[in-house]
C-alpha cells in the first residue's frame, strides 16, 4: 500500500513534500501523484514537460522548466512520472498510492482524501465528455465522498482497519479505471485500421 513496496523506483513522499515545502508549497504529494494517476487512467500520457507544465500551475505558476529551478525538483517530477506509468503498464497490481508511511493516521487519511480529490482532476481534464462505463462512474462517485473526507484524530485499530481497506480499495479502483479506459482507446484505435 506504501511507496516503499513498489518494485519500481518511485518517488518517497517525505522527500517530495520536503521539496514542495521549499518550492513555497502549493500542493500536496498526494494530489500530485492523483493527478498523474487520473492523467494516465484517462488516457493520456503528456509527457514529462507537460506534466512539469501541470504542476507549476499548482505552485503559483513558478517556471518549472528554467535553468534556476533546482533541478531535484525536477528530478522527483521525472522519477514520478517514469515510474507511475511504469507501475501501471505493468498490469501486475504493484502501483503504490503516494502517501505518507507513518504519520498519524489522521495525516494519511487527509493524504487519501488529497489523492482522490487529484485524480478526479486529472481524469476529469482529459476525459471530457467521453461516454464512461457504469463501473467506471460508480469509481469516480466513490472517488468523490472519499475526497471529502473528514480526519479524525483516532488512532484505533479498527480506524487503523477501515483506513487500510479504504485505501485498497482506492489502489484497486485504479488500477480497473486504468485497465478499462485503455482497453477502450485501443479497441477505438483498432477499431480504425482498414482491412486489406
Amino acid at each position: 500500500m506504501t511507496n516503499s513496496d513498489a518494485t519500481f523506483d518511485v518517488v518517497a513522499f517525505d522527500e517530495l513534500a520536503d521539496r514542495l515545502v521549499e518550492m513555497g508549497g502549493g500542493s500536496h504529494p498526494s494530489e500530485l501523484h492523483g493527478i498523474l494517476c487520473g492523467t494516465f487512467a484517462a488516457g493520456s500520457q503528456p509527457g514529462v514537460e507537460t506534466w512539469f507544465r501541470q504542476v507549476s500551475g499548482l505552485l503559483d505558476n513558478e517556471e518549472l522548466d528554467n535553468e534556476e529551478l533546482d533541478s531535484r525538483f525536477q528530478d522527483l517530477l521525472t522519477k514520478m512520472y517514469q515510474g507511475t506509468l511504469q507501475q501501471l503498464d505493468q498490469s501486475d497490481f504493484s502501483i503504490a498510492l503516494l502517501l505518507p508511511d507513518d504519520d498519524a493516521l489522521e495525516q494519511r487519511t487527509e493524504a487519501l482524501g488529497y489523492w482522490c480529490q487529484g485524480f478526479l482532476s486529472g481524469f476529469g481534464e482529459v476525459i471530457g465528455s467521453k461516454t464512461l462505463s457504469e463501473e467506471v462512474e460508480g469509481v469516480l462517485s466513490d472517488f468523490s465522498e472519499i475526497a471529502q473526507i473528514q480526519p479524525e484524530a483516532d488512532n484505533s485499530d479498527e480506524s487503523e482497519r477501515f483506513f487500510i481497506e479504504v485505501s485498497e480499495f482506492v489502489r484497486m479502483a485504479l488500477i480497473t479505471v486504468f485497465s478499462e479506459v485503455t482497453a477502450q482507446e485501443k479497441t477505438k484505435k483498432g477499431g480504425k485500421k482498414t482491412i486489406h
